[in-house]
């Protein structure tokens, strides 16, 4: 029986950056053994685990997690050319149920066909299954394999509408209180005026908002009047706009 891996199992559903920097890692210094103790140096415990399973599902480590030597060609690659190879060797034989599937054409599929093929050949779903198909198109495109424009598109809108939004903490009404900038300006009664104008361009606050709405108006107050006003008098109390509703 061979040394490598000939089960398979659940496909990578790593972040492509943390495969990128592991080899980066393994091109500066390859251990004898990639084991837990080698990547927990870099990395959480869960994602140890699941480095582990993405690299032995890609037969880049052996049973024994020694170094294969697809690994070790790789890693090796001494131009930009190679490593494109060696990379598409790994995902033919990692990821033969779609390359290698006469049922499936990756340059024409559909993103739903894709989904529909992880789940019949490997039974993820949800969550997971979208991170596969994430990392596979990624390891794709790095090897240099076309992909079907309709995927192509579903990939570019996800990265796309990925913008984190900031958390709402809940607030408390008594919490709310007036923001106080530290600033000196020699007239202020004409700058006041000119505050004026401006905060009536700011919506006013709705007390039939709920309080993560309201903090989320109170963040945006304060950090719209540190741009706009760094001059405002030091110790003087600025009123939200609505404040009293």
């Amino acid at each position: 029986m061979s040394a490598e891996n000939s089960r398979k199992g659940t496909p990578p559903y790593i972040s492509p950056i943390t495969f990128r920097n592991l080899l980066t890692e393994l091109q500066r210094n390859m251990p004898d053994r990639i084991d837990r103790s080698y990547l927990n140096n870099m990395h959480s415990g869960s994602t140890s685990t699941q480095v582990m399973s993405a690299i032995r599902y890609m037969n880049l480590v052996d049973v024994y997690d020694k170094p294969t030597h697809h690994l070790k060609l790789l890693v090796a690659a001494a131009s930009p050319e190679e490593k494109v190879k060696r990379l598409r060797d790994i995902a033919q034989v990692s990821y033969a149920f779609l390359l290698n599937n006469p049922a499936i054409d990756v340059q024409a599929a559909t993103y739903a066909q894709l989904e529909e093929f992880f789940t019949d050949f490997c039974g993820v779903e949800g969550d997971v299954r979208r991170k596969c198909i994430k990392f596979f198109t990624s390891l794709a495109v790095d090897a240099g394999i076309s992909l079907s424009p309709h995927v192509a598109k579903k990939i570019r809108m996800a990265r796309g509408s990925g913008v984190s939004k900031p958390s709402l903490k809940k607030v408390n009404s008594k919490t709310i209180k007036l923001m106080e900038i530290p600033q000196q300006m020699a007239s202020v009664p004409q700058y006041d005026l000119f505050l004026d104008k401006l905060l009536g361009k700011f919506p006013d606050m709705d007390v039939t908002w709920t309080n993560e709405m309201k903090q989320l108006w109170l963040e945006s107050f304060n950090q719209f009047m540190m741009k706009a006003y760094e001059s405002y008098p030091q110790g003087k109390k600025i009123d939200h706009p609505g404040q009293n509703q």
